[in-house]
């Protein structure tokens, strides 16, 4: 999925969010660098840090998305013919400074300079070796988002951002350091209700807004962007200063240790509006002073005279109101030096900051002068503002609490059950996983469940063997066992082509555009093993694009816009799409929504009543399905901006305990001790392996890969993980996580826990089956979330690890 820069999109950047392959056979990767694999020379990226090759630029611009609504404070063609004084006229910038400890730089532009003088792209950064430390960039949509993904790629962290319309073309600007924090967002912009909402639900996790700014769209419409950061303990409020109460309030967050840290203005109706945030506990205890409802004239002067007096500005942003631009400022008292830069060409700010290294930029905003002229405005500092560290990790010193299904110790000795324990916490903090729950069966007999760590870290709620994840493309082994049960019931057979004369679809696709080359040539078979010939997760993840289409207008845009590259049955390419088009042939086979035909005729013949397809926000959760957290200390995938349930159910969107992920195994897996719901022709041909995948994958599942003899399948969405593996000497296994990571070696590493469990299967002979207690288990919790806790618990039963809590 192509991610486009705010604000239309739920993130930032170009960044693609793919789920691939790395070698033919094993499952999905997250691959954050997939779209720009064209900078794989690191003699290009060296020499030309920033620089896009024209190939990938063109991919870029190839991905279709919504373009914004007139959102900018102030279209081109109502400027102000208030243009602000500076120190000097000169439109490259050159005006002297106000002294160095700040001051503001700029003044009126030229009529057309826009337009004839500037690049698409302008992009400035230090030079060697501290290229990769900052870079400022404005210019074309496409060409910023290849900069910011680069950036993004050396562990560059968006500081501040914005963007203007020129006709339909939309122009972004962007400041990115290199530093290393929090994970942070940025999401889609969103209303004023909506942005209360992601207050509400955001603070449950531990985000904390730290900017924020309007945008007016259609006349008092207004749209908020926001970026966040997840720093946990630290408290915020909004505030609209000038709004009834803003006063009281104001007094009433100093009275309480909170501190103005952000401010901005917007437009609303030809009145200047503004927002701002307070927080505590503060980065900061020096006096400082905010302003705002300036004239940019007048905030320049404020610029002046507090620099005088030792402060230094922290941030400054300028907006367009009626024939005005307008300011928001706020300085600390504090050693440093700042200074405001305006105008239009970037190289020049920088040569003009160029004699203290030091100085850098930190924040930009724009407005349009009496000309209609772009107009750039920086604020570089040599002070690091409200820079969050990284949480420490989660385990370093506390303790990981564990939960057991009942019955689950008494099967174990105290050396396995430790033995087990160890290697579980060894992986949760080595990557800082926060909760984690795993079940192991033995000839389908269920023989071990545990949950290990949180499924909410702020409320320290401890996760069960029946909380529920997200299990990703773990997914496509449900659809797959789906499409065989129509299979078996007669409906097609896997030959059966899908599009074109004598197809499953027909013309159903065809009415405005003629098939492309190949598309009537696929079959059931070639979207089960990922052989269609194209809609490759590495190349742009067509089940991603145009997230408001429904299924059936995506199938036909994506016939449309996004042609196959190769003969069906010819190559292996991963693709969620492939399986997209699977859930829309069981629904207009059966009559019956994806979801519903397989609740029906696949998880409850297996005993597995409470499951859904994941919904997108906190507010939806299942009443027992888990939080979600970011990794790293970038830009975050946010787990709670998802497509829509019809839209990922088939190939992505699946939430299941473990329990229920075995209990649907053992259904489907070809072992004797339970009658399967697939004939043996069916299961025998999910196992059987195509020779474009070098034979490592069959229908729905990764055969003999990851040193695991048998089937295997994980699958990731933001914030979760999973595996589902099926051995041949009958151990079943399934772990779920609720944080991922984009390297293929994180899922290297949770094979290594199966494999440590896979090595000692020999431990589990007897013919008790948990699978009962789970099933009791699982069907008292559907009524209330707190059912999962109601039972009787000791705190330290095993001696030799006393951070085991177990059910009893």
């Amino acid at each position: 999925m192509r991610l486009p820069l705010l604000p239309l999109s739920p993130t930032i950047g170009v960044l693609i969010f793919v789920f691939l392959s790395i070698k033919a056979g094993t499952a999905e990767q997250l691959d954050l660098n997939a779209h720009y694999h064209g900078f794989a020379s690191s003699k290009r990226i060296n020499a030309y840090p920033y620089t896009a090759p024209e190939r990938v630029v063109e991919k870029a611009i190839s991905r279709k998305h919504k373009k914004p609504q007139a959102t900018s404070p102030r279209q081109p063609h109502e400027a102000s013919s208030t243009v602000p004084s500076g120190a000097a006229a000169d439109p490259a910038n050159t005006a002297a400074d106000f002294g160095m400890q700040g001051g503001m730089q700029g003044g009126p532009m030229n009529p057309g300079m826009m337009s004839n003088r500037l690049p698409p792209l302008q992009t400035v950064h230090p030079p060697a070796p501290n290229e990769k430390d900052w870079v400022l960039t404005a210019g074309n949509e496409s060409l910023v988002d290849n900069v910011l993904a680069i950036s993004l790629q050396y562990g560059g962290r968006l500081v501040s951002m914005g963007y203007y319309l020129r006709g339909q073309d939309v122009n972004y600007y962007a400041i990115m350091h290199k530093y290393t924090g929090p994970v942070f967002i940025k999401p889609a912009p969103m209303t004023f209700d909506e942005l209360i909402k992601a207050v509400r639900e955001n603070e449950a996790r531990d985000l904390a807004l730290t900017q924020v700014c309007g945008q007016e769209g259609k006349p008092g419409e207004i749209t908020f962007t926001t970026y966040w950061e997840r720093v946990p303990g630290v408290e915020f409020h909004i505030w609209f200063p000038g709004q009834p109460h803003a006063d009281e309030q104001k007094e009433h967050f100093e009275n309480n240790g909170y501190r103005l840290t952000y401010l901005c203005g917007y437009s609303e109706a030809g009145k200047g509006k503004y927002v701002g945030v307070w927080q505590k506990p503060v980065k900061s205890e020096a006096q400082y002073e905010a302003h705002y409802g300036l004239t940019m004239e007048a905030c320049m002067q404020k610029d002046k005279i507090l620099v005088q007096k030792g402060f230094v500005a922290t941030s400054l942003r300028v907006f367009n109101n009626k024939n005005q631009v307008l300011c928001t400022g706020i300085w600390e008292n504090r050693n440093g030096r700042s200074s405001v830069q305006v105008g239009q060409n970037l190289e020049t700010m920088y040569r003009n900051m160029q004699r203290n290294p030091n100085m850098i930029p930190r924040q930009m905003s724009h407005y349009f002068d009496n000309y209609q002229n772009i107009v750039y405005v920086v604020l570089w500092s040599d002070v690091d503002i409200n820079r969050y560290p990284n949480p420490a990790p989660l385990w370093d010193e506390a303790p990981i609490p564990v939960r057991f299904l009942k019955g689950t110790p008494e099967l174990l000795s105290d050396d396995q059950m430790e033995f087990l324990i160890k290697r579980v916490e060894h992986f949760m903090k080595d990557l800082n996983i926060p909760g984690l729950s795993i079940a192991i069966a033995k000839k389908e007999q269920l023989k071990f469940a545990a949950g290990f760590g949180y499924t909410d870290i702020r409320q320290q709620e401890p996760v069960t063997p029946n909380h529920q994840f997200r299990v990703g493309s773990v997914s496509k082994p449900v659809t797959a066992a789906a499409i065989m049960l129509l299979i078996d019931k007669g409906h097609f057979t896997l030959d059966s082509k899908l599009f074109g004369k004598d197809s499953i679809f027909g013309s159903e696709f065809s009415k405005k555009y003629q098939y492309p080359r190949y598309v009537t040539e696929i079959t059931v078979r070639h979207l089960l093993e990922h052989t269609a010939g194209g809609w490759d997760n590495l190349q742009s993840d067509a089940a991603w694009v145009q997230p408001e289409m429904t299924t059936k207008e995506l199938i036909e845009y994506v016939l449309t816009n996004v042609p196959l590259e190769y003969k069906p049955g010819t190559m292996w390419i991963y693709s969620n799409f492939g399986y997209q088009l699977l859930g829309y042939l069981i629904e207009t086979t059966t009559g019956m929504s994806y979801e519903a035909f397989v609740k029906k005729n696949i998880f409850a013949p297996s005993g597995v009543y409470d499951i859904q397809v994941a919904r997108p926000s906190i507010s939806e959760r299942a009443p027992r399905e888990v939080m979600y957290y970011m990794s790293g200390n970038g830009l975050g995938f946010n787990p709670y901006e998802m497509l829509p349930p019809e839209r990922i159910g088939p190939w992505g969107g699946w939430i299941a305990s473990p329990i229920q992920l075995l209990m649907f195994m053992s259904r489907i897996d070809g072992f004797s001790n339970r009658e399967d719901i697939l004939s043996d022709v069916a299961i025998a041909e999910l196992a059987t392996p195509s020779p474009a995948s070098n034979d490592t994958y069959g229908l729905g599942w990764s055969l003999n890969i990851m040193g695991f003899n048998g089937w295997q399948h994980d699958g990731r969405m933001p914030g979760s993980a999973a595996m589902l593996v099926r051995l041949d000497n009958g151990l079943e296994m399934a772990v779920t996580v609720n944080k991922e990571y984009s390297e293929r070696d994180f899922f290297h590493e949770l094979g290594y826990v199966l494999h440590h469990v896979g090595n000692n299967c020999d431990w589990w002979n007897d013919d008790y089956d948990l699978f009962q207690k789970s099933r009791r288990s699982s069907r008292s919790a559907t009524s209330t979330k707190r059912h999962l806790f109601n039972a009787q618990r000791t705190t330290i039963h095993n001696t030799t690890n006393p951070h085991v809590i177990r059910f009893v």
